[in-house]
């Protein structure tokens, strides 16, 4: 239980800290380089107010992985549409995902995976993101460490995601606009892949355990609870 409410804690931090960082930042492109022997486009943001710097590292030809698809715009997924079953295999392989991680990356802080995945499961591009400080430390990893962990990634397939309809985000709700906008920049209609994020700081804390897995009703009960606890705890400070 005290698993359970304590990533339900760093689920609500997670909102505050996203609503904390949408503000005034600005987004530069820059030219394609080596990093560890993968060539990447760098996307450097720099946040105004705290002046804090994150990074977006996806591979050169980036664009060309999705000429497969009529829209290059991700879709969605409900997993409370899904069966239990097919919950159960998406979860278990995101569990394993995190085996393939290179020991020198996970001793890194934050190094986090945005994955897009086709209707056959298969994992067909990856974005990496991270800190400033994480960024600079990446040329000191072994040789080519950044770059087998892209090739290992590219290769995973989860058979389940042929049971799954991905749907059409709708841009006009928050979090699906953002995800819209976090990828091409620009909402769009698309329904032939969907993203999803591997937060490195979620693992390093809890493990695979994802609060997600819980039946509906538990989860949300759970979450209730906890954030009666934290407004609580804020009032008596």
């Amino acid at each position: 239980m005290k698993k359970i409410i304590l990533t339900l804690s760093l689920c609500l931090s997670c909102i505050m800290v996203a609503n904390a960082r949408w503000n005034p930042h600005v987004i530069d492109t820059l030219p394609k380089r080596v990093v560890n022997g993968l060539e990447v486009i760098p996307v450097r943001t720099t946040y105004n107010n705290s002046g804090e710097i994150y990074w977006k590292l996806r591979i050169s030809d980036f664009e060309k992985c999705f000429q497969q698809f009529e829209s290059k715009y991700p879709g969605g997924m409900n997993y409370n549409l899904n069966s239990d079953e097919v919950n159960q295999a998406i979860y278990n392989w995101q569990d394993k995902l995190w085996e393939i991680y290179p020991p020198e990356m996970k001793a890194l802080e934050g190094v986090d995976l945005k994955l897009f995945v086709d209707k056959d499961g298969h994992v067909f591009a990856v974005e990496f993101s991270m800190s400033d400080e994480t960024f600079q430390k990446l040329e000191g990893l072994p040789k080519n460490t950044l770059k087998n962990f892209y090739r290992n990634l590219i290769k995973q397939q989860c058979t389940a995601f042929k049971e799954v309809d991905f749907h059409v985000l709708n841009p006009d709700y928050e979090f699906h606009s953002y995800e819209l906008l976090s990828v091409w920049g620009s909402n769009g209609s698309g329904n032939e892949y969907i993203t999803l994020l591997l937060k490195k700081f979620c693992y390093d804390v809890f493990g695979t355990f994802n609060p997600s897995n819980l039946p509906k009703e538990e989860f949300r009960r759970l979450l209730e609870k906890e954030e009666a606890r934290m407004k609580s705890q804020e009032k008596e400070q």
